[in-house]
């Protein structure tokens, strides 16, 4: 794809691996709309996309709200034009037994970590098919490795890979890429080691510039999912 003009909409892009993407794809020349729930964090994002000279809006509101969603679809065309690139990332999680976890928190984290990408991705596919695009679902790897006292995130994660597989296979003769992106430990507000060291995690930046080389692919080659590791995980003490 070529990546100059073109038009990408971020959500969860106020904060860690949102943000690293928003702005390497700003300094790319990619036109992004920033959406998060945080309208202070965004707009730092976007201006520090423009004051490096590209071109980026915020869009502030909760991705579970079904109105946000279309909203910033037709956000991002009126800024930018048609929408090309979609990186639903935003995400939400919380540890807790499923004896403990209460009918709001389960609604939270499916909602914002599935739901709201089926409907982003749903208003923003008829966009993506008249010219080509690409869909991005930043996943986890704790969708197909499950992890004790995270059944709400694991669940979320799990189908939200599985949607990807799917919408892989509907679109792909229309000319759009759907990859899911599987990082493990990242180096974020969500994340965090026991012991409080983070040197051996991934790095937001190292994600965004995956997502950028995926981009940067012929158009012929579809990386449908890709898996990320730290090298040189903490050993469990």
């Amino acid at each position: 794809m070529e990546l100059r003009g073109a038009s990408a909409l971020v959500t969860g892009a106020g904060r860690g691996i949102g943000r690293a993407i928003a702005l390497g794809l700003g300094r790319a020349g990619v036109g992004v709309t920033a959406v998060a729930r945080t309208a202070s964090e965004i707009e730092s994002v976007a201006r520090e996309i423009t004051s490096a000279g590209g071109r980026a809006v915020a869009f502030a509101g909760d991705v579970r709200d079904p109105r946000v969603c279309a909203g910033a679809v037709a956000r991002a065309r009126e800024a930018h034009g048609r929408l090309q690139v979609l990186v639903n990332n935003a995400g939400v999680g919380a540890h807790a037994p499923v004896a403990e976890t209460s009918d709001e928190e389960w609604a939270r984290i499916l909602d914002t970590n599935l739901t709201a990408v089926f409907r982003l991705t749903r208003a923003a596919l008829p966009q993506l098919t008249d010219g080509g695009g690409h869909v991005f679902m930043i996943s986890s790897l704790a969708g197909v490795n499950p992890i004790a006292g995270m059944a709400a995130y694991d669940a979320s994660k799990a189908g939200l890979d599985h949607f990807a597989h799917c919408l892989m296979l509907e679109v792909r003769h229309q000319g759009v890429k759907v990859t899911t992106i599987a990082p493990g430990s990242v180096d974020t507000a969500f994340g965090g080691s026991r012991s409080g060291e983070t040197s051996w995690m991934l790095r937001g930046e190292d994600v965004a510039a995956t997502l950028l080389d995926l981009l940067r692919a012929r158009d012929e080659a579809h990386l449908s999912r890709v898996e990320m590791r730290p090298s040189r995980p903490a050993r469990r003490t």
